[in-house]
């Protein structure tokens, strides 16, 4: 791929320029006015500076081909084009790196449409390798259809983005079993959260609810949980033991659903991830979900989430993103984990702060 810059008087003689050094099917990006001096900068005279890009295999595409008639279609579906394509995204990827790091105007060299989607990328949070390797797949496809609207631009940002993220069937997991448990590091907001879903599912689904707390360590925490159970008038447990806790199930074992509440410890120590599991038996009948604040940094929460490899997390749970000024780590443990968002609160608002999203959703809460 040659992607180039040309000054010309006009955009006749440019076009001369873009085809004799780039080839007739070389595709402009970007077009504009500018003045140009003459005369040691005593005088201007107005100009064009164009932009212009050549593929050969882009050119090679667009070729009609004339034995394709005497192709049996079986052939035609047997000879697939991923290995072609692969190639292309990666040279691609390979130039707007290069261009990247060794042209200092690299910004003015795309088309503002592009330039807008980079913006907001940066402003995202989104790291360097990424927001090279989403930038080459806009570029790509912005030259494959000739479309660099900003409408366009913006709208496959935004479906690349989607492409990253886990698939739509792990996220808008609703509140289906009957045990809920949220776990998590300490400050991240798991009681309230609870809370929060607890009072949904009564208020909107007028669903029998009951709480159980395995969180011993705070007082505070059992007084706060309690204090909810009460508005709510659901009962409520305290389990120091795993015996206790298969008592509390049983003893809630006709309710709808029954919310779980643990300890907020500091899980860099593996032996409370070892207490959470011999406190509670994680099965088919517990939805789990690990809380993870919003506000916390990428390798924070990169190291929480590898630390709890060994419990079963159907789902996150982000926390606090009224709080923070970009969602870039949340997308990349998204990104990484494969594991969807079930929920996001935004305020300490019970039980209006929270939602569900999907990929869609979160792409769009990302990119404002």
């Amino acid at each position: 791929m040659k992607i180039k810059k040309f000054k010309a008087a006009s955009m006749q003689e440019a076009a001369i320029q873009i085809k004799k050094e780039l080839g007739k099917d070389a595709v402009i990006l970007n077009s504009k006015q500018i003045q140009k001096r003459k005369w040691f900068g005593l005088s201007k005279k107005s100009a064009v500076e164009v932009i212009a890009v050549m593929d050969q295999d882009f050119s090679e595409q667009r070729k009609p081909d004339p034995k394709i008639d005497t192709v049996p279609k079986k052939s035609l579906e047997a000879s697939s084009s991923a290995p072609r394509v692969q190639e292309q995204e990666q040279r691609v990827h390979e130039t707007v790196q290069v261009v990247r790091n060794e042209m200092s105007d690299y910004q003015s060299m795309l088309p503002e449409p592009l330039r807008k989607a980079e913006q907001l990328l940066q402003d995202a949070g989104i790291k360097d390798s990424i927001k090279t390797s989403v930038m080459s797949r806009l570029l790509r496809d912005s030259i494959s259809a000739g479309d660099l609207t900003e409408e366009n631009v913006v709208r496959k940002l935004q479906d690349v983005l989607c492409e990253a993220l886990p698939p739509k069937d792990r996220w808008q997991e609703a509140i289906s079993s009957q045990y809920i448990v949220l776990f998590g590091s300490t400050g991240a907001g798991k009681t309230t959260t609870l809370a929060k879903l607890a009072a949904s599912s009564m208020l909107d689904k007028h669903k029998k609810i009951a709480f159980i707390t395995t969180d011993t360590y705070r007082i505070a925490a059992v007084e706060q949980l309690k204090t909810y159970a009460e508005l709510l008038q659901a009962p409520m447990e305290v389990c120091y033991t795993k015996e206790e806790f298969l008592q509390a199930k049983e003893t809630f074992s006709e309710y709808d659903h029954v919310f779980i509440d643990t300890a907020g410890r500091n899980f860099k120590e593996q032996q409370y991830i070892e207490e959470l599991k011999e406190t509670i038996p994680f099965e088919n009948s517990i939805q789990s979900f690990l809380v993870l604040s919003a506000t916390s940094k990428y390798e924070d929460m990169k190291d929480i989430v590898k630390r709890f490899s060994s419990v079963p997390v159907n789902q996150f749970i982000f926390t606090k993103a009224d709080e923070t000024a970009s969602l870039g780590s949340v997308f990349h443990i998204l990104a990484e984990s494969k594991i969807g968002a079930g929920f996001i609160t935004n305020g300490q608002n019970v039980p209006e702060d929270i939602q569900s999203v999907s990929p869609q959703d979160f792409v769009r809460m990302l990119m404002k």
